[in-house]
């Protein structure tokens, strides 16, 4: 029952594409099918826990989502000081916050040697090798996405230096 619930939401999300695709859509850039690819791999996993329903993304959460990855877009880097985020926090915050947020995933903060606050990317888009897949196999571990309760996500994939990386986060 688990692989056929998983193969469904895979199929589905191969639907939709080769449906945009015929329509006539332009073809996904490479951060938006990387973004699809893991919603898809996300809504995948949660089939197997049968009792989470698939994760919706809601536009309004992915656009505050891509606020956050712009700042690292701009500095070109994946450590920003906060200093330099807190405008992208505000944003974020207006945006988010009549939201019930369960999790975030792939952004964090900590200290640099100075003490001063840095916002982090921690998550790196797995390739489409044995390694990329244990990689985000471990990542769909995190609590973000083992709630029952917590059904829309807004996400967002950036590429620096070459390497692109995601996070999102996963509201009731």
């Amino acid at each position: 029952m688990k692989k056929l619930a998983r193969l469904t939401a895979l199929l589905l999300t191969g639907a939709l594409l080769l449906a945009l695709t015929a329509c006539g859509a332009a073809p996904l850039a490479p951060e938006q099918q990387a973004k699809q690819r893991l919603l898809g791999e996300i809504n995948s996993y949660r089939a197997t826990l049968e009792f989470a329903a698939p994760l919706e993304e809601v536009k309004q959460l992915s656009d505050a989502e891509q606020i956050w990855v712009e700042q690292f877009r701009a500095a070109g880097k994946t450590k920003v000081p906060y200093s330099k985020a807190e405008e992208a926090s505000k944003k974020w915050h207006s945006m988010t916050g009549n939201w019930t947020r369960c999790d975030t995933f792939g952004l964090g903060m900590k200290k640099d040697a100075s003490g001063e606050l840095i916002d982090i990317l921690l998550a790196k888009v797995p390739a489409n090798t044995p390694e990329g897949k244990a990689e985000l196999s471990e990542a769909l571990k995190h609590p973000a996405f083992n709630r029952s309760a917590c059904t829309k996500i807004g996400i967002a994939v950036v590429t620096i230096d070459g390497q692109m990386y995601w996070t999102c986060s996963v509201y009731s």
